[in-house]
């Protein structure tokens, strides 16, 4: 029987008025913990306001750093290298649990919109030339758009029984209409934070705003390879995002 190790053991309150700031010590079985204000699990840094700002801020921090030790090399290397090392170091920080982390605030998300237009202005040499002309230039998208794609993707899994129940249970199809015979159910919501905020919510619009002849293709393969076309809800403002 394997015993439990006290100094591994972590406590976080979640409290949705954010009324908790002061630690709080839990005693569970004449062992103290006390709580903290984040965090890490599974290499996610989980914050008590769910806003993943410290997360990101680190995100953003070690792929600044990386970017600095590629641009020292960037004389030596072609296009082709510097694209695999954009890749394979830079985009890779961001490809882990991103639909977790997505509900951001604002300022955490330029600062990772600001970590791919530099990562572009090494990847071609360019440092003249404005954000969305790099992005047109690569063929790439924001990193916005890049999450919304991959929550398009587990939102078609969970609709086809390729991903676990609970992923299922989260949406639901229309009953009773041929208009939009592919659309979600979308749940009401009582608040920002604690609705629109969440994948529950957010899913079923993006899902909804998807093309139809997208939404009908049935195999995993074809869908993926046109969401990776699709660059987002024609309008970017929130109020779009939540209203179609």
């Amino acid at each position: 029987m394997m015993i439990v190790n006290p100094d591994k053991f972590q406590a976080i309150i979640i409290d949705r008025k954010n009324q908790c700031n002061n630690p709080t010590t839990i005693n569970i079985n004449g062992i103290e913990i006390n709580s903290e204000n984040s965090v890490k699990l599974l290499g996610l840094e989980i914050d008590s306001k769910l806003n993943f700002d410290k997360h990101i801020t680190q995100l953003c921090k070690k792929s600044a750093c990386q970017l600095n030790a590629l641009c020292r090399l960037n004389p030596l290397l072609n296009i082709d290298q510097r694209n695999v090392l954009v890749n394979s170091f830079i985009y890779a920080n961001f490809n882990y649990c991103p639909l977790v982390w997505h509900f951001c605030s604002k300022a955490s998300m330029k600062k990772i919109e600001k970590i791919q237009y530099r990562a572009l202005q090494f990847l071609y040499n360019d440092y003249e030339s404005e954000y969305s002309v790099l992005l047109q230039k690569s063929d790439k998208c924001s990193m916005e758009v890049r999450r919304l794609r991959t929550m398009a993707l587990e939102i078609f899994k969970s609709l086809n029984n390729l991903n676990p129940l609970f992923m299922k249970d989260l949406f639901s199809k229309r009953q009773n209409t041929n208009r939009r015979k592919n659309d979600l159910i979308i749940p009401t919501r009582n608040s920002v934070i604690f609705g629109d905020n969440s994948l529950r919510c957010l899913g079923p619009h993006i899902w909804n705003s998807l093309p139809e002849n997208v939404k009908d293709i049935s195999t995993f393969e074809k869908f993926k390879e046109s969401i990776n076309k699709w660059y987002g809800p024609n309008c970017k403002c929130s109020l779009c995002y939540y209203n179609n």
